[in-house]
């Protein structure tokens, strides 16, 4: 019993960017022996000061632990990482479960899914939202598809990580909860935008418009992050417009497949993409603002 303990201790982790690296440390602070991969000398040395064992690459993580969190900004990474002749695949052993906590398409993980089955391993599809913010706090909203039992066997995990954890269902079920609260929150941006447009044209105080706001039937995180983010003009990145794009454009296919027709979000797509185009991409999401602004000028 002792060993099958100290066996759940250990997670491997890749992925340690703006929210895998919070995300490793609160694993740490709660006394998990963390495998963990990652290229940058500065994540490694600041990971391995916390305790976290860098292993050189990644299919030695799936060698050294059973249970495996990945974090990756796309699809074709998270693809890469688990099948790749030198990727978990290699070494993942009968049992082990890989935890996908990146937002990918859900075919994808449907199909990394059949393919770890072959193998006898799992996978549970837990995209998070919440930010870093919510990542260094832990109190990430995590969406879950795939076995039950397997996400009952993980979900002391995921508590660690966040606050709201909510099993979807089926293989694929977490990733298309993750597409729903991503057009969700650009649609919401781009109306916060609007208002904070038209309460400046009108004469008012940006600042008290949504104060007042936040008090009534119109609040949301939205308003009272990414609203006062407009406010200052800081887009620094805690999401970033590339990958909030590349979100909106896994909903514009999954729309198309399942024949949806979604204005709201086929028009914020287009208005997310102008952020690449004038080479905003590296900034919050919110930067989004930026283009709604040059609208109005």
């Amino acid at each position: 019993m002792y060993m099958v303990k100290k066996l759940n201790k250990i997670i491997g982790f890749i992925g340690l960017g703006i929210m895998g690296k919070p995300m490793v440390k609160n694993l740490l602070k709660s006394n998990y022996h963390v495998n963990f991969f990652a290229r940058k000398k500065s994540i490694i040395n600041e990971i391995r000061k916390m305790g976290g064992e860098f292993n050189s690459n990644i299919s030695e993580i799936s060698k050294n632990s059973k249970i495996i969190i990945t974090n990756l900004p796309e699809s074709k990474d998270v693809i890469d990482v688990v099948l790749n002749k030198n990727g978990l695949l290699k070494n993942i052993t009968r049992g082990s479960i890989v935890i996908d906590m990146s937002t990918i398409s859900p075919d994808t993980t449907v199909f990394i899914s059949n393919q770890l089955k072959k193998k006898g391993a799992h996978l549970i599809d837990a995209p998070v939202s919440g930010g870093e913010v919510g990542a260094i706090s832990g109190e990430l909203s995590i969406m879950v598809g795939g076995d039950r039992k397997v996400f009952n066997r993980i979900k002391s995990i995921l508590n660690i990580l966040g606050k709201n954890i909510t099993y979807i269902g089926k293989s694929g079920s977490g990733q298309i909860a993750k597409t729903c609260n991503q057009i969700l929150v650009a649609e919401t941006m781009m109306a916060v935008s609007e208002i904070l447009i038209l309460a400046k044209k009108s004469g008012c105080n940006q600042q008290l418009i949504r104060k007042a706001l936040m008090g009534g039937f119109g609040y949301s995180k939205i308003l009272d992050i990414h609203g006062l983010r407009m406010i200052k003009k800081n887009y620094k990145p805690g999401f970033k417009a590339s990958l909030h794009l590349k979100d909106l454009n896994i909903a514009k296919k999954l729309a198309k497949k399942l024949k949806v027709k979604l204005k709201g979000a086929t028009y914020v797509n287009k208005l997310m993409k102008q952020t690449i185009d004038k080479k905003l991409g590296n900034n919050d999401s919110s930067v989004i603002n930026k283009i709604i602004e040059s609208y109005n000028k």
